[in-house]
């Protein structure tokens, strides 16, 4: 892939944006530009059908 994953095993990021809680981090995903501004926010994630639909959106750009 010609972008960057991330992992925040540490929850440093998810407070940051607004995906943390008291359990577990929330699933969401953020599409980044290559200046760090945030493109598009998924928070409601359909794990069967999630994968596809950010694929989607980013093959229309």
């Amino acid at each position: 892939m010609p972008f960057n994953f991330l992992s925040d095993s540490k929850k440093e990021v998810a407070p940051k944006y607004g995906s943390a809680s008291l359990a577990w981090p929330k699933r969401m995903t953020f599409i980044i530009d290559k200046n760090g501004k945030i493109e598009k926010i998924y928070s409601k994630i359909n794990v069967n059908t999630h994968a596809q639909r950010i694929l989607d959106d980013l093959l229309d750009k």
